[in-house]
């Protein structure tokens, strides 16, 4: 390891964005997308830029080389940007391409911003690799020893001084909750976004439910590393099925527009940390290369064997360890077994969602009916109420009550959500019942008359 203290040798790349000073050689993950396809994450610039309004005034905290920065100048109306960097070595280059590719007003900021309720800042780490996965945080690891700049600001300071603002953007690798915990009353500013980077981590959770405690809205948005449309053309990925994540605190999830979903973008509303896991458990963050040439059922096919704790390299020879109950047999006892209950749970709700049906077209048929005979009858036929059901042969109440004690025996092995949903199906069973006894003593009131 070793303590960064000068300014590497750059290179210029032609990329979307313009000419942009990148680090000298390949061994940068940043670099390497740039040279690839000519951009990094610019799904991630679209989707910002779409909610920026006319005149926008935005922080980048983390900017590195300041694609994200430069992105959202060319394809939204900023007025003002202000780019953070605290990496003595990215520095320079950030502040060449700001002068290179953005024509508004800004701001270049070398700086280490910090919470100042925190320890002081000793020094940071950064990944061999990857000159952008720099951190300060005090359990960070990485190869580089990166010196901490002279420079260092508060994080509430450094708002304040540029604010107005409608974007604030932190990419600082980890150290997104600390910076908001010492600015609490800014978080609940309905006139300024936040852009916050999500890995798949704990770390995450917690800042999610640190933001949702806000009210506001949470919005949890992925795109692949590799974009189709990429400013190369290029069609072969660095990271096959590789994801990017953040959180948007303030706008709810807006619908996807065809170029996001064609590149298979990914975005939901947040509404507790359990859906955030939830969210970072079904978006894939890297796969093997050989999977980008298989279809969808081949590679559902390998993620079941998976998911049942079988490898491909010990699959079906006699030494593969069952990790299933010693009451099933064989794996494909056990998917066969789940295969059914599944089949079983979807026969009970076609089931009760054709009597919900009935129920509903019993319920228009009778009221048209009335409807007529009141037009054509007058009063008196109001009073007598002679009206047919249609469908009162075709709908058995004595099938709803057969299917809640099906129902009921499935609850202690079958997925609970489905129990309750087709519960409540069939709590609305009963109404229809009361509603035809009533229309039939009422008919035969009649006859009698």
């Amino acid at each position: 390891m070793h303590l960064i203290d000068a300014v590497q040798p750059s290179r210029i790349l032609d990329t979307r964005y313009g000419r942009l000073s990148v680090p000298h050689g390949t061994a940068d993950l940043i670099t390497n997308f740039l040279e690839h396809y000519g951009e990094w994450s610019f799904l991630e610039v679209e989707y910002l830029a779409a909610l920026m309004p006319a005149g926008a005034r935005v922080l980048d905290l983390g900017a590195y080389l300041g694609t994200f920065s430069i992105g959202l100048t060319k394809l939204a109306d900023i007025s003002f940007i202000c780019m953070v960097e605290g990496n003595p070595t990215s520095a320079p280059l950030l502040r060449a391409n700001a002068a290179e590719n953005i024509r508004c007003t800004h701001e270049v900021v070398h700086a280490l911003v910090v919470n100042p309720n925190d320890p002081p800042v000793k020094g940071g780490w950064a990944h061999a690799d990857n000159a952008g996965s720099t951190s300060f945080r005090p359990d960070a690891v990485g190869e580089i020893r990166i010196q901490v700049p002279e420079v260092q600001i508060g994080f509430q300071e450094l708002v304040r001084r540029f604010m107005p603002l409608n974007l604030i953007k932190l990419d600082v690798e980890g150290m997104e909750e600390s910076l908001l915990s010492s600015a609490p009353e800014l978080l609940k500013d309905e006139s300024v976004l936040f852009w916050l980077e999500c890995n798949e981590g704990a770390a995450s959770v917690s800042l999610a439910r640190r933001l949702l405690e806000t009210g506001r809205p949470l919005t949890y948005f992925a795109w692949p590393s590799h974009n189709p449309d990429n400013y190369r053309g290029t069609t072969r990925s660095i990271f096959p099925f590789a994801y990017e994540a953040g959180l948007l605190l303030g706008a709810a999830p807006s619908e996807l527009t065809q170029r996001q979903v064609r590149a298979g973008c990914m975005i939901e509303r947040i509404t507790s940390p359990e859906d955030l896991r939830e969210a970072l458990w079904r978006t894939p963050r890297w796969a093997p290369s050989e999977w980008e040439t298989l279809g969808p059922r081949q590679i559902a096919g390998i993620a079941g064997h998976l998911a049942s704790g079988m490898k491909r390299e010990d699959f079906l020879s006699p030494s593969c360890a069952n990790p299933v109950p010693a009451s099933v047999r064989t794996f494909e006892d056990a998917r066969q077994q789940l295969a059914l209950k599944n089949a079983r749970i979807v026969r009970l709700e076609s089931q009760l969602a054709e009597l919900s049906n009935k129920y509903q077209e019993a319920q228009r048929d009778l009221a048209q009916q009335l409807h007529e005979r009141s037009r054509s009858h007058g009063d008196a036929v109001r009073r007598s109420a002679e009206v047919d059901v249609p469908g009162q042969a075709a709908y058995d109440p004595d099938d709803a009550a057969s299917l809640r004690q099906a129902l009921h025996s499935m609850q202690s092995s079958v997925t609970w959500r489905v129990a309750v949903r087709a519960s409540r199906m069939v709590d609305r069973i009963p109404y229809l019942k009361r509603a035809l006894r009533f229309v039939l003593r009422k008919r035969q009131g009649s006859n009698t008359r």
